[in-house]
């Protein structure tokens, strides 16, 4: 009823992505490479199938004891995941029967907890408000660029007349590779602003070399120049019709909110151009960029997508006596988004 497939089995992976035509960047095995710099521990695709349909849930296995009997908890990566359904008959009984098999396999592996990001666009978060502890963190935005008559055009066509008169600004399309260390710089400065070196995750030059390595050219890189010099660039990742924002950096608050606004524009345009559907704006948890998700929501032109998180205890006393309290607050381990 169900297959584990392993992060080593790459064309194995793809090719169950491919036949259920999952193209969802977040859920590929090139972009688990370079998550397990973050979140060390066994990357796995959990396949289920019966005569409901199909379920795809890929995650990363990790051991939390050290004790004589190992325990481990899942979790999905930084970014979006969670189950993903294929369905055949009924929803619901294939959801239920996914579960079931699921917990089985938790119990036999010893898995004490399960945490899961669930995709904001998928929606797949609604599915399962029975089977886990799900609760909402934040709205997410959305530019639909195949759409002619929505405000993302009419904001463009402001932001272009305020690039004529601010003729220092210019947004270059840069090297994944070759900009890679300018970006950095931008990315610790900002990090050291936002007190996050101690965060949950902070995003180290090994996790860029792994992601730029592995994701070859789906991922790509924009930067805002000012007189010459870079001031607040962005890493985004695209696939199929879509274009997610990933991770960004900036020199100083001073150029965040106009440099972002015609940063998140032109990359907009650029994904109009190469026939993208969708640019995924993302949200944000911490409230001091807050005019960063105003921009975002100004410039979106979708209804917002809510992003939850989800865990569920599968062996609520072993948890108890080897997570400790700080790392039991799941808001934390996943407010970086």
């Amino acid at each position: 009823m169900y297959e584990l497939i392993s992060i080593q089995e790459r064309s194995r992976w793809k090719k169950l992505l491919d036949t259920l035509h999952i193209t969802e960047i977040y859920y590929t095995n090139q972009y688990f490479l370079g998550a397990l710099k973050l979140d060390p521990g066994e990357a796995l695709l959990f396949h289920y199938k019966d005569d409901e349909g199909e379920v795809v849930y890929p995650f990363i296995k990790r051991q939390v004891s050290e004790e004589e009997t190992t325990f481990y908890d899942v979790t999905t990566p930084f970014g979006y995941g969670g189950p993903l359904l294929k369905v055949e008959n009924s929803q619901a009984n294939l959801a239920a029967n996914f579960r079931e098999a699921f917990r089985e396999y938790c119990k036999s592996e010893k898995i004490i907890a399960e945490y899961i990001r669930f995709h904001p666009l998928t929606e797949n978060a609604n599915i399962f408000q029975s089977y886990l502890n799900v609760s909402p963190l934040f709205n997410t935005y959305t530019i639909n660029l195949k759409d002619k008559n929505n405000p993302y055009e009419k904001i463009q066509l402001n932001s272009r007349k305020e690039d004529q008169n601010d003729k220092n600004l210019v947004v270059k399309k840069l090297g994944t590779v070759r900009h890679m260390f300018e970006f950095l710089v931008l990315y610790y400065a900002a990090a050291r602003r936002r007190e996050e070196a101690d965060s949950y995750y902070f995003f180290t030059n090994d996790y860029f070399e792994t992601l730029i390595s592995s994701m070859g050219s789906d991922l790509h890189l924009f930067g805002v120049y000012h007189e010459e010099k870079l001031v607040t660039a962005c890493y985004v990742l695209a696939m199929g019709d879509t274009i997610f924002y990933h991770l960004e950096g900036s020199v100083s608050d001073v150029y965040s909110e106009n440099t972002m606004r015609i940063l998140l524009l032109k990359i907009a345009e650029w994904g109009e151009e190469n026939y993208y559907s969708f640019f995924h704006l993302g949200g944000d948890f911490r409230g001091h960029v807050k005019h960063h998700k105003q921009i975002k929501k100004e410039i979106a032109n979708c209804e917002p997508s809510k992003f939850y998180i989800g865990q569920k205890i599968h062996d609520q006393q072993t948890y108890d006596s080897l997570v400790s309290v700080e790392e039991q607050d799941v808001i934390r381990r996943y407010r970086n988004i």
